[in-house]
């Protein structure tokens, strides 16, 4: 069994905890019910619009390098929360464009 299982592609788009993907870990971890495993929930770092570099501090709101306005960088499709790679135009799920909401930042 491997250690690098991304259990995130099985995680229900409308509970907004993730609880069943939780469960499901917590299972596979220990073999029994009741066990509770900790998962680690990443803050997405705030990446310029213009030249990418990515922020200092998460409270900023300017880039350094250019002068462009920082934003996070966007990791589920807004229509179906299908996680989604940063050079992705489209949602592969649904369809949602995704090039117009980063342009939107960028505005």
């Amino acid at each position: 069994m491997g250690s690098c299982l991304d259990l995130r592609k099985y995680q229900d788009p409308n509970t907004k905890d993730g609880s069943q993907i939780a469960d499901a870990f917590s299972m596979i971890i220990s073999g029994k019910k009741g066990y509770k495993a900790v998962i680690e929930r990443r803050k997405p770092t705030p990446k310029c619009v213009k030249c990418t570099h990515p922020a200092n501090s998460e409270d900023q709101k300017f880039c350094a390098q250019c002068g462009g306005k920082m934003a996070i960088p966007i990791t589920n499709c807004p229509g179906c929360q299908r996680l989604i790679d940063e050079n992705e135009k489209f949602c592969t799920g649904c369809g949602h464009n995704i090039e117009a909401i980063i342009a939107a930042q960028t505005a």
